[in-house]
């Protein structure tokens, strides 16, 4: 027999009605919120004395890069405080509260979408709850988060304060990541095809896997792909790549874990790879002859965190390395006059890495509308080894490398950097350099953070000495000379420069595309020191013209379309007047 149910409201007394059954639904849901509010303040260690912050993530605009900026947080933190409770706030790819974006296509698109799990979000902070507060790591899990392909934005910081216990909320944007691609590009003369599916957040889960098909003028392609940045939800990272080609195979496989965080201790890492394929040598911006050319790399390596004082930090670095080429000719193609010679190096080395811990946010940079992430500091990495026949190399070397980078300014308005870079060994048996490449790199931009317009200029030099000969320092299209043919000079010298007037418009149509425009000129040549013949002309070469880029604020945005119509001032007869590049980027 079914017993009455009596409900005390107000003084009356309620029976098995419906108005009794509607209040006592609500007074059911009073009791839920309070036990959700009280189990949540428990987690951040209330003690019912917590102060909110006026910055939540609900009120950001990720739209527009400079609210992120200036939204930062208005409490005091005491001292010694902890992290008490992590929120993961989560926003589709379209905010239909926003009546552009209430649309059925947008509905759609976000209906069909997995959102990133909230495991993939929180394993990529370098914070845990209980961890003592430190703001640094706030601020490098923010920098984490938005260099992922799936997230078009991200956002990390206090939003509630409980005693010495605090609140961080993370809040993130997905971007449409499944995307079918047919695409077509056109580079220093030549043309490339492409399609595939891709997804770099597949079902959500922060992984990536993508199968591919590419033909270029050097081979077809097809192509399956694999990452995962966080193995089972921890800091480890694997992946592998399978290629098959018209002219050869491709297989690389990794497992590592990196130094995922500045303030990581250690790491370890181990590598193969398998490569064949044919190359061409190039003379006088013409293929002269095709052969194969047969990679094998094999790697382990690791690092440890030596020392630390305010933000700089020193890393020992250390390995084993094994890289062996083997080089044959083609049937029916001309004979090279020098075959490349086979050669292995396997060596173990050590090295170590002295850094500058320090970071800037700035805008409008290298990407339309967006935060970008900016080093104020240094980075310097040496490796040293040794290459023995003991070991299966083909002779004694020394192998050096370096490179060297640092942030001359960097302000609201002016941003400049210089690297310094050089590879190569040192044949013990013939007593000579081998392979040795040099390069110096100047960038400036200025105005683009606080403006919408900017300026760029890029001064770049390159000297080699004792090529092999499957190695050739090349100028032409595809590498920054826009108005001519790819390889139209090749030397042991390189010099580049690049002058850029950059426009980033605040224009956001359909709340789905990024325009911007530029204007520029190239300047550069590659040449023989000795005065060997470099190409069809052997000065110096320019060019000027323009362009437009587009980019997606909702699907795949790492990547920006470049539109670029270049105009030769030198050069040959047989270039065309006008250059007509049409590429894929991840940078302006």
């Amino acid at each position: 027999m079914a017993l009455p149910v009596f409900v005390m409201a107000r003084g009356v007394m309620v029976g098995r009605s419906e108005a009794g059954i509607r209040l006592l639904k609500r007074v059911l849901f009073g009791l839920g919120a309070a036990l959700v509010s009280v189990q949540a303040l428990a987690q951040a260690g209330g003690d019912g004395n917590c102060l909110a912050s006026s910055v939540q993530p609900e009120a950001i605009d990720l739209d527009q890069p400079r609210d992120q900026l200036a939204r930062q947080s208005d409490l005091v933190i005491p001292d010694g405080s902890r992290v008490g409770r992590i929120r993961i706030v989560r926003r589709p790819i379209f905010d239909t509260s926003e009546p552009e974006q209430d649309n059925a296509l947008y509905r759609a698109l976000n209906a069909l979408n997995t959102p990133t799990w909230k495991s993939a979000l929180r394993a990529q902070l370098v914070f845990d709850q209980g961890d003592s507060y430190e703001p640094g790591l706030l601020a490098e899990s923010e920098r984490i988060l938005r260099q992922r392909e799936y997230l078009t934005a991200a956002w990390v910081g206090v939003t509630r304060v409980c005693g010495d216990k605090v609140e961080v909320s993370v809040l993130a944007r997905d971007t449409w990541t499944l995307l079918p691609s047919f695409g077509a590009s056109r580079s220093g003369g030549e043309n490339t095809t492409n399609a595939g599916l891709s997804d770099p957040n597949f079902l959500g889960s922060g992984k990536s896997l993508g199968v591919s098909y590419t033909s270029d003028p050097d081979r077809t392609e097809t192509s399956l792909d694999f990452d995962d940045p966080n193995v089972l939800g921890s800091h480890w990272q694997s992946g592998f790549s399978y290629d098959q080609r018209s002219d050869g195979r491709g297989r690389s496989a990794y497992l590592e874990r990196p130094f995922y965080s500045e303030q990581s201790g250690w790491r370890v890492g181990l590598q193969g790879v398998d490569d064949v394929r044919e190359e061409s040598r190039f003379v006088g911006a013409e293929a002269i002859a095709d052969y194969r050319r047969s990679r094998e790399y094999a790697s382990v390596d690791w690092g440890w965190r030596l020392a630390e004082r305010g933000d700089r930090q020193l890393r020992l670095l250390g390995g084993y390395r094994y890289e062996a080429f083997a080089f044959e000719r083609l049937p029916d193609e001309p004979a090279l006059d020098i075959l490349p010679e086979d050669r292995t190096l396997s060596y173990p080395w050590i090295g170590f890495d002295y850094r500058q811990n320090r970071f800037r946010e700035m805008v409008n940079l290298t990407r339309l509308q967006r935060v970008e992430d900016v080093r104020d500091g240094f980075v310097w990495r040496t490796e040293l080894g040794y290459s023995s026949p003991g070991l299966g190399a083909t002779e004694d070397r020394v192998v050096l490398n370096m490179s060297f980078s640092d942030a001359l300014l960097a302000s609201d308005t002016r941003y400049a950097r210089y690297t310094l870079s050089q590879s190569g060994t040192y044949r013990l048996d013939e007593s000579r350099v081998e392979n040795l490449q040099g390069t110096f790199s100047l960038d400036y931009f200025h105005g683009g953070t606080v403006r919408w317009n900017s300026w760029y200029t890029n001064l770049s030099f390159t000297a080699a000495r004792n090529l092999t000969a499957d190695q050739q320092l090349l100028i032409g299209g595809d590498n920054g000379l826009r108005g001519y043919p790819s390889e139209y000079q090749q030397g042991n010298r390189r010099a580049l420069w690049t002058l850029e007037r950059r426009y980033f418009p605040d224009w956001h149509p359909l709340s789905l595309f990024r325009m911007g425009g530029v204007l520029f000129t190239d300047v550069g040549r590659a040449w023989f020191d000795d005065g060997r013949h470099n190409g069809p002309d052997d000065g110096v070469l320019k060019d000027v013209g323009f362009g437009f880029r587009l980019a997606s604020s909702r699907i795949e945005v790492q990547r920006m379309l470049h539109l670029d119509f270049a105009f030769p001032l030198d050069g040959d007869n047989s270039i065309d007047q006008m250059q007509v590049l049409l590429r894929g980027r991840t940078r302006f």
